[in-house]
Protein backbone atom coordinates (compact mmCIF):
# COMPACT_ATOMS: atom_id res chain seq x y z
CA UNK A 1 0.00 0.00 0.00
CA UNK A 2 3.04 2.26 -0.09
CA UNK A 3 1.93 3.57 -3.50
CA UNK A 4 -1.09 5.32 -1.96
CA UNK A 5 0.95 8.30 -0.68
CA UNK A 6 2.57 9.21 -4.03
CA UNK A 7 -0.82 8.66 -5.70
CA UNK A 8 -2.43 11.07 -3.21
CA UNK A 9 0.33 13.62 -3.83
CA UNK A 10 -0.09 13.33 -7.61
CA UNK A 11 -3.87 13.87 -7.35
CA UNK A 12 -3.44 17.02 -5.27
CA UNK A 13 -0.85 18.43 -7.67
CA UNK A 14 -3.28 17.80 -10.54
CA UNK A 15 -5.94 19.67 -8.55
CA UNK A 16 -3.56 22.62 -8.09
CA UNK A 17 -2.60 22.69 -11.76
CA UNK A 18 -6.17 22.44 -13.08
CA UNK A 19 -8.11 24.30 -10.37
CA UNK A 20 -10.49 21.33 -10.10
CA UNK A 21 -11.48 20.11 -6.61
CA UNK A 22 -12.32 16.52 -7.67
CA UNK A 23 -8.67 15.28 -7.74
CA UNK A 24 -8.17 16.91 -4.33
CA UNK A 25 -11.06 14.91 -2.89
CA UNK A 26 -9.56 11.76 -4.42
CA UNK A 27 -6.25 12.67 -2.77
CA UNK A 28 -7.95 13.00 0.60
CA UNK A 29 -9.68 9.63 0.17
CA UNK A 30 -6.34 7.96 -0.67
CA UNK A 31 -4.78 9.50 2.45
CA UNK A 32 -7.60 8.19 4.63
CA UNK A 33 -7.19 4.71 3.17
CA UNK A 34 -3.41 4.71 3.68
CA UNK A 35 -3.53 5.83 7.31
CA UNK A 36 -6.39 3.47 8.12
CA UNK A 37 -4.19 0.61 6.93
CA UNK A 38 -0.92 1.92 8.44
CA UNK A 39 -2.32 3.32 11.69
CA UNK A 40 -0.06 1.19 13.89
CA UNK A 41 3.05 2.44 12.11
CA UNK A 42 2.46 6.01 13.33
CA UNK A 43 4.28 7.39 16.36
CA UNK A 44 2.32 8.03 19.61
CA UNK A 45 1.93 11.79 19.13
CA UNK A 46 0.29 11.54 15.67
CA UNK A 47 -1.98 8.77 16.93
CA UNK A 48 -3.13 10.92 19.86
CA UNK A 49 -3.71 13.80 17.46
CA UNK A 50 -5.75 11.49 15.25
CA UNK A 51 -7.96 10.50 18.20
CA UNK A 52 -8.53 14.17 19.09
CA UNK A 53 -9.41 14.93 15.47
CA UNK A 54 -11.89 12.06 15.36
CA UNK A 55 -13.46 13.42 18.56
CA UNK A 56 -13.82 16.88 16.98
CA UNK A 57 -15.32 15.27 13.87
CA UNK A 58 -17.86 13.39 16.00
CA UNK A 59 -18.79 16.63 17.82
CA UNK A 60 -19.25 18.42 14.49
CA UNK A 61 -21.50 15.66 13.20
CA UNK A 62 -23.51 15.62 16.45
CA UNK A 63 -23.96 19.29 17.38
CA UNK A 64 -22.71 21.25 14.39
CA UNK A 65 -24.38 21.91 11.07
CA UNK A 66 -22.62 19.42 8.80
CA UNK A 67 -23.06 19.55 5.05
CA UNK A 68 -21.50 17.79 2.07
CA UNK A 69 -19.94 21.07 0.98
CA UNK A 70 -18.22 21.57 4.35
CA UNK A 71 -17.10 17.95 4.39
CA UNK A 72 -15.57 18.29 0.94
CA UNK A 73 -13.78 21.45 2.00
CA UNK A 74 -12.34 19.72 5.07
CA UNK A 75 -11.12 16.78 3.00
CA UNK A 76 -9.58 19.09 0.40
CA UNK A 77 -7.77 21.07 3.12
CA UNK A 78 -6.30 17.89 4.59
CA UNK A 79 -5.12 16.78 1.15
CA UNK A 80 -3.57 20.20 0.45
CA UNK A 81 -1.44 20.36 3.59
CA UNK A 82 -0.42 16.72 3.35
CA UNK A 83 0.68 17.35 -0.24
CA UNK A 84 2.58 20.45 0.87
CA UNK A 85 4.88 18.61 3.25
CA UNK A 86 5.15 15.63 0.89
CA UNK A 87 6.02 17.65 -2.22
CA UNK A 88 8.75 19.69 -0.53
CA UNK A 89 10.04 16.61 1.27
CA UNK A 90 10.96 15.04 -2.07
CA UNK A 91 13.96 17.39 -2.12
CA UNK A 92 15.62 14.86 0.19
CA UNK A 93 16.04 12.59 -2.84
CA UNK A 94 18.22 15.25 -4.47
CA UNK A 95 20.08 16.52 -1.40
CA UNK A 96 21.43 13.04 -0.70
CA UNK A 97 23.30 13.28 -4.01
CA UNK A 98 25.06 16.57 -3.18
CA UNK A 99 28.36 15.71 -1.44
CA UNK A 100 29.20 19.44 -1.10
CA UNK A 101 26.79 19.70 1.82
CA UNK A 102 28.83 17.21 3.84
CA UNK A 103 31.62 19.80 4.04
CA UNK A 104 29.31 22.62 5.09
CA UNK A 105 31.11 23.29 8.39
CA UNK A 106 34.51 23.53 6.71
CA UNK A 107 33.12 26.15 4.35
CA UNK A 108 31.36 28.23 7.01
CA UNK A 109 34.10 28.13 9.63
CA UNK A 110 36.69 29.19 7.05
CA UNK A 111 34.93 32.54 6.70
CA UNK A 112 35.78 35.79 8.51
CA UNK A 113 35.52 35.56 12.30
CA UNK A 114 33.00 38.41 12.76
CA UNK A 115 30.49 36.88 10.33
CA UNK A 116 30.37 33.27 11.54
CA UNK A 117 26.98 33.62 13.24
CA UNK A 118 25.13 35.25 10.33
CA UNK A 119 26.74 32.77 7.92
CA UNK A 120 25.48 29.81 9.94
CA UNK A 121 22.08 31.38 10.53
CA UNK A 122 21.44 32.18 6.87
CA UNK A 123 22.80 28.83 5.69
CA UNK A 124 20.49 26.99 8.09
CA UNK A 125 17.60 29.11 6.82
CA UNK A 126 18.43 28.48 3.16
CA UNK A 127 18.70 24.71 3.62
CA UNK A 128 15.75 24.53 6.04
CA UNK A 129 13.46 26.36 3.61
CA UNK A 130 13.74 23.32 1.34
CA UNK A 131 14.68 20.40 3.60
CA UNK A 132 12.58 21.37 6.63
CA UNK A 133 13.64 19.16 9.57
CA UNK A 134 16.08 17.35 7.30
CA UNK A 135 18.29 20.45 7.62
CA UNK A 136 18.80 19.74 11.33
CA UNK A 137 19.83 16.16 10.61
CA UNK A 138 22.23 17.37 7.92
CA UNK A 139 23.92 20.02 10.07
CA UNK A 140 24.16 17.89 13.22
CA UNK A 141 25.36 14.80 11.36
CA UNK A 142 28.04 16.66 9.41
CA UNK A 143 29.09 18.48 12.61
CA UNK A 144 29.97 15.17 14.26
CA UNK A 145 32.20 14.26 11.31
CA UNK A 146 33.86 17.69 11.38
CA UNK A 147 34.63 17.49 15.10
CA UNK A 148 35.93 13.91 14.91
CA UNK A 149 38.57 15.06 12.42
CA UNK A 150 39.90 17.73 14.79
CA UNK A 151 41.64 17.53 18.15
CA UNK A 152 39.53 20.00 20.09
CA UNK A 153 39.40 20.06 23.87
CA UNK A 154 36.11 19.20 25.58
CA UNK A 155 35.18 22.81 26.58
CA UNK A 156 35.76 24.09 23.02
CA UNK A 157 33.94 21.14 21.48
CA UNK A 158 30.96 21.43 23.83
CA UNK A 159 30.50 25.21 23.53
CA UNK A 160 31.09 25.19 19.79
CA UNK A 161 28.60 22.37 19.25
CA UNK A 162 26.02 24.27 21.26
CA UNK A 163 26.52 27.35 19.07
CA UNK A 164 26.10 25.36 15.86
CA UNK A 165 22.88 23.72 17.09
CA UNK A 166 21.50 27.05 18.32
CA UNK A 167 22.25 28.60 14.93
CA UNK A 168 20.55 25.68 13.18
CA UNK A 169 17.40 26.07 15.27
CA UNK A 170 17.29 29.86 14.97
CA UNK A 171 17.95 29.66 11.24
CA UNK A 172 15.05 27.22 11.01
CA UNK A 173 12.92 29.78 12.89
CA UNK A 174 13.58 32.26 10.05
CA UNK A 175 11.82 30.01 7.52
CA UNK A 176 8.23 31.04 8.42
CA UNK A 177 9.29 34.70 8.34
CA UNK A 178 11.03 34.68 4.95
CA UNK A 179 10.42 31.59 2.81
CA UNK A 180 7.52 31.01 0.38
CA UNK A 181 8.02 27.28 1.06
CA UNK A 182 7.11 27.71 4.75
CA UNK A 183 4.06 25.83 5.99
CA UNK A 184 3.10 28.91 8.01
CA UNK A 185 2.93 31.00 4.83
CA UNK A 186 1.04 28.18 3.10
CA UNK A 187 -1.59 28.14 5.86
CA UNK A 188 -2.10 31.89 6.09
CA UNK A 189 -2.20 32.57 2.35
CA UNK A 190 -4.67 29.73 1.81
CA UNK A 191 -7.00 30.57 4.69
CA UNK A 192 -6.90 34.35 4.15
CA UNK A 193 -7.66 35.19 0.50
CA UNK A 194 -5.91 38.34 -0.62
CA UNK A 195 -2.95 37.84 1.69
CA UNK A 196 0.30 37.17 -0.20
CA UNK A 197 3.82 36.15 0.71
CA UNK A 198 5.18 39.33 -0.91
CA UNK A 199 3.01 41.43 1.45
CA UNK A 200 4.42 39.62 4.51
CA UNK A 201 8.04 39.54 3.34
CA UNK A 202 9.16 43.12 4.19
CA UNK A 203 8.04 42.71 7.80
CA UNK A 204 9.49 39.22 7.93
CA UNK A 205 12.84 40.68 6.91
CA UNK A 206 12.67 43.16 9.81
CA UNK A 207 11.82 40.35 12.24
CA UNK A 208 14.71 38.27 10.89
CA UNK A 209 17.05 41.24 11.37
CA UNK A 210 15.99 41.51 15.02
CA UNK A 211 16.66 37.79 15.56
CA UNK A 212 20.04 38.11 13.83
CA UNK A 213 21.27 41.12 15.81
CA UNK A 214 20.05 39.83 19.18
CA UNK A 215 21.99 36.56 18.98
CA UNK A 216 25.11 37.70 17.14
CA UNK A 217 27.55 38.62 19.98
CA UNK A 218 27.19 35.55 22.23
CA UNK A 219 26.93 32.83 19.58
CA UNK A 220 29.63 34.29 17.36
CA UNK A 221 32.12 33.95 20.23
CA UNK A 222 31.17 30.31 20.71
CA UNK A 223 31.47 29.52 16.99
CA UNK A 224 35.01 30.88 16.93
CA UNK A 225 36.01 28.07 19.30
CA UNK A 226 35.55 25.58 16.44
CA UNK A 227 37.98 27.31 14.09
CA UNK A 228 41.35 25.66 13.53
CA UNK A 229 44.50 27.41 12.30
CA UNK A 230 45.16 24.84 9.57
CA UNK A 231 45.30 26.71 6.26
CA UNK A 232 44.66 23.51 4.34
CA UNK A 233 41.29 23.32 6.02
CA UNK A 234 39.90 26.00 3.71
CA UNK A 235 37.57 24.31 1.21
CA UNK A 236 37.34 25.01 -2.48
CA UNK A 237 34.39 27.39 -2.80
CA UNK A 238 34.09 26.75 -6.55
CA UNK A 239 32.27 23.50 -5.77
CA UNK A 240 29.46 25.45 -4.17
CA UNK A 241 28.81 27.93 -6.98
CA UNK A 242 26.64 25.51 -8.96
CA UNK A 243 24.65 24.71 -5.83
CA UNK A 244 24.05 28.40 -5.14
CA UNK A 245 23.15 29.09 -8.77
CA UNK A 246 20.69 26.21 -8.81
CA UNK A 247 19.04 27.41 -5.60
CA UNK A 248 18.66 30.94 -6.97
CA UNK A 249 17.25 29.58 -10.23
CA UNK A 250 14.69 27.55 -8.27
CA UNK A 251 13.56 30.59 -6.30
CA UNK A 252 13.33 32.58 -9.53
CA UNK A 253 11.15 29.93 -11.17
CA UNK A 254 8.83 29.89 -8.15
CA UNK A 255 8.49 33.68 -8.36
CA UNK A 256 7.84 33.57 -12.13
CA UNK A 257 5.22 30.83 -11.91
CA UNK A 258 3.35 32.56 -9.09
CA UNK A 259 3.49 35.88 -11.00
CA UNK A 260 2.11 34.57 -14.31
CA UNK A 261 -0.20 31.80 -13.08
CA UNK A 262 -3.13 31.87 -10.70
CA UNK A 263 -1.00 30.32 -7.95
CA UNK A 264 0.52 31.51 -4.70
CA UNK A 265 4.28 31.24 -4.20
CA UNK A 266 3.67 28.23 -1.94
CA UNK A 267 1.57 26.45 -4.57
CA UNK A 268 4.18 27.20 -7.23
CA UNK A 269 6.83 25.59 -5.01
CA UNK A 270 4.61 22.53 -4.47
CA UNK A 271 4.38 22.03 -8.23
CA UNK A 272 7.96 22.87 -9.18
CA UNK A 273 9.85 20.87 -6.53
CA UNK A 274 8.59 17.40 -7.57
CA UNK A 275 8.98 18.28 -11.26
CA UNK A 276 12.47 19.72 -10.76
CA UNK A 277 13.66 16.77 -8.66
CA UNK A 278 12.32 14.31 -11.24
CA UNK A 279 14.04 16.12 -14.12
CA UNK A 280 17.38 16.32 -12.29
CA UNK A 281 17.28 12.64 -11.28
CA UNK A 282 16.53 11.62 -14.88
CA UNK A 283 19.42 13.82 -16.02
CA UNK A 284 21.70 12.00 -13.56
CA UNK A 285 20.72 8.69 -15.14
CA UNK A 286 18.22 7.40 -12.57
CA UNK A 287 15.50 5.31 -14.21
CA UNK A 288 11.84 6.29 -14.01
CA UNK A 289 11.01 3.12 -12.07
CA UNK A 290 13.78 3.83 -9.54
CA UNK A 291 12.52 7.40 -9.13
CA UNK A 292 8.98 6.20 -8.41
CA UNK A 293 10.30 3.71 -5.88
CA UNK A 294 12.46 6.33 -4.19
CA UNK A 295 9.60 8.82 -4.05
CA UNK A 296 7.36 6.17 -2.46
CA UNK A 297 9.97 5.28 0.18
CA UNK A 298 10.65 8.94 0.94
CA UNK A 299 6.97 9.74 1.42
CA UNK A 300 6.45 6.62 3.53
CA UNK A 301 9.33 7.73 5.75
CA UNK A 302 7.54 11.07 6.21
CA UNK A 303 4.17 9.52 7.07
CA UNK A 304 4.13 10.97 10.61
CA UNK A 305 4.67 14.52 9.33
CA UNK A 306 2.11 14.02 6.53
CA UNK A 307 -0.45 12.74 9.03
CA UNK A 308 0.15 15.64 11.46
CA UNK A 309 -0.25 18.24 8.70
CA UNK A 310 -3.44 16.62 7.40
CA UNK A 311 -4.93 16.29 10.90
CA UNK A 312 -4.05 19.88 11.80
CA UNK A 313 -6.00 21.08 8.75
CA UNK A 314 -9.01 18.96 9.70
CA UNK A 315 -8.86 20.05 13.34
CA UNK A 316 -8.66 23.71 12.36
CA UNK A 317 -11.67 23.45 10.05
CA UNK A 318 -13.72 21.57 12.63
CA UNK A 319 -12.82 24.07 15.38
CA UNK A 320 -13.85 26.98 13.16
CA UNK A 321 -17.15 25.22 12.40
CA UNK A 322 -17.86 24.55 16.08
CA UNK A 323 -16.83 27.97 17.43
CA UNK A 324 -19.06 30.78 16.06
CA UNK A 325 -16.25 33.34 16.22
CA UNK A 326 -18.04 35.45 13.60
CA UNK A 327 -20.66 36.34 16.23
CA UNK A 328 -17.90 37.77 18.41
CA UNK A 329 -16.65 39.78 15.44
CA UNK A 330 -19.98 41.58 15.27
CA UNK A 331 -19.16 43.16 18.65
CA UNK A 332 -15.62 44.21 17.69
CA UNK A 333 -14.72 47.48 16.06
CA UNK A 334 -11.89 46.95 13.55
CA UNK A 335 -9.75 49.74 14.99
CA UNK A 336 -5.99 49.77 15.46
CA UNK A 337 -6.14 48.57 19.08
CA UNK A 338 -8.50 45.70 18.25
CA UNK A 339 -6.37 44.52 15.34
CA UNK A 340 -3.19 44.70 17.44
CA UNK A 341 -4.76 42.81 20.36
CA UNK A 342 -6.11 40.05 18.11
CA UNK A 343 -2.68 39.50 16.58
CA UNK A 344 -0.79 39.66 19.89
CA UNK A 345 -3.16 37.23 21.61
CA UNK A 346 -2.88 34.83 18.70
CA UNK A 347 0.93 34.96 18.74
CA UNK A 348 1.16 34.45 22.50
CA UNK A 349 -1.39 31.62 22.34
CA UNK A 350 0.76 29.75 19.80
CA UNK A 351 3.83 30.10 22.03
CA UNK A 352 2.01 29.09 25.24
CA UNK A 353 0.33 26.09 23.61
CA UNK A 354 3.72 24.98 22.28
CA UNK A 355 5.03 24.97 25.86
CA UNK A 356 2.09 22.72 26.81
CA UNK A 357 2.89 20.23 24.07
CA UNK A 358 0.60 21.39 21.25
CA UNK A 359 2.55 21.42 17.98
CA UNK A 360 2.76 24.98 16.57
CA UNK A 361 1.40 23.77 13.23
CA UNK A 362 -1.88 22.80 14.96
CA UNK A 363 -2.36 26.04 16.88
CA UNK A 364 -1.42 28.11 13.81
CA UNK A 365 -3.95 26.25 11.69
CA UNK A 366 -6.70 26.84 14.26
CA UNK A 367 -5.73 30.51 14.70
CA UNK A 368 -5.75 31.07 10.93
CA UNK A 369 -9.19 29.44 10.59
CA UNK A 370 -10.60 31.67 13.34
CA UNK A 371 -8.91 34.74 11.86
CA UNK A 372 -10.56 33.95 8.51
CA UNK A 373 -13.95 34.25 10.21
CA UNK A 374 -12.97 37.63 11.66
CA UNK A 375 -11.71 38.72 8.24
CA UNK A 376 -15.10 37.88 6.75
CA UNK A 377 -16.58 40.44 9.16
CA UNK A 378 -14.21 43.16 7.91
CA UNK A 379 -11.20 42.82 10.23
CA UNK A 380 -7.90 43.70 8.43
CA UNK A 381 -5.70 40.60 8.32
CA UNK A 382 -2.14 41.73 7.46
CA UNK A 383 -1.19 42.77 10.99
CA UNK A 384 -2.70 39.71 12.79
CA UNK A 385 -1.25 37.37 10.16
CA UNK A 386 2.21 38.82 10.69
CA UNK A 387 1.80 38.40 14.46
CA UNK A 388 0.85 34.75 13.95
CA UNK A 389 3.98 34.21 11.84
CA UNK A 390 6.10 35.72 14.60
CA UNK A 391 4.40 33.58 17.25
CA UNK A 392 4.96 30.47 15.13
CA UNK A 393 8.65 31.34 14.74
CA UNK A 394 9.15 31.87 18.49
CA UNK A 395 7.23 28.67 19.28
CA UNK A 396 9.75 26.72 17.20
CA UNK A 397 12.48 28.01 19.53
CA UNK A 398 10.66 27.43 22.81
CA UNK A 399 8.73 24.19 22.32
CA UNK A 400 10.42 21.32 24.21
CA UNK A 401 8.00 18.87 22.57
CA UNK A 402 8.64 19.95 18.99
CA UNK A 403 10.51 17.72 16.51
CA UNK A 404 13.36 20.23 16.22
CA UNK A 405 14.05 20.35 19.98
CA UNK A 406 13.78 16.57 20.28
CA UNK A 407 16.16 16.06 17.37
CA UNK A 408 18.76 18.48 18.77
CA UNK A 409 18.40 16.95 22.24
CA UNK A 410 19.20 13.53 20.81
CA UNK A 411 22.32 14.81 19.07
CA UNK A 412 23.49 16.85 22.08
CA UNK A 413 22.46 14.13 24.58
CA UNK A 414 20.64 16.73 26.66
CA UNK A 415 17.10 17.27 27.87
CA UNK A 416 14.85 19.01 25.29
CA UNK A 417 13.80 21.34 28.12
CA UNK A 418 17.39 22.55 28.33
CA UNK A 419 17.48 23.07 24.56
CA UNK A 420 14.31 25.14 24.69
CA UNK A 421 14.79 27.18 27.88
CA UNK A 422 18.50 27.25 28.71
CA UNK A 423 19.69 27.78 25.14
CA UNK A 424 16.83 29.95 23.87
CA UNK A 425 14.78 31.19 26.84
CA UNK A 426 16.75 34.39 27.55
CA UNK A 427 17.08 35.05 23.83
CA UNK A 428 13.29 34.85 23.32
CA UNK A 429 12.67 37.19 26.27
CA UNK A 430 15.01 39.76 24.68
CA UNK A 431 13.35 39.67 21.25
CA UNK A 432 9.73 39.12 22.34
CA UNK A 433 8.87 42.79 22.93
CA UNK A 434 10.30 44.19 19.69
CA UNK A 435 8.79 41.36 17.64
CA UNK A 436 5.29 41.80 19.11
CA UNK A 437 5.45 45.54 18.36
CA UNK A 438 6.65 44.93 14.80
CA UNK A 439 3.12 44.27 13.38
CA UNK A 440 2.21 47.87 14.22
CA UNK A 441 4.28 48.84 11.17
CA UNK A 442 1.84 46.86 9.04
Amino acid sequence: MIFLLPAALFCELVALATGNQAPSLASGALLMLFFAIRWRSLMPYPRRLGVVTLGALAAWLAVGEPSWQQGAQLLASAAYYAAFVGALGLMNCLIQRLPQLRELHRLLLAGPRPTLYPSYLLSAFAIGSILSFGMLNLICGSLDRYLDDRALGEPRRSEGSRAVMVCALRGFALVPLLAPTSVAVAILTRELPGLTWSALLPFGLLAALILLVAGWPAENRRLQLLRTPISADRPDTHRYRGLIAGSLAGVGLIALLSAFADLSATQAAMLLVPVGVTVLLLWRGVSARAICSEFSETLAGMRNEVFIFACSALLAGLTAALLPIDRLAAHLEPGAITVFMVGSLGALAIVLLALLGVAPIISLNISAALLAQLAAQGLPVLQPALALLIGFSLAMLLSPYGPSALLLARHAQLSPWRIAFDWNGRFVLVVLGPLLLLPLLA
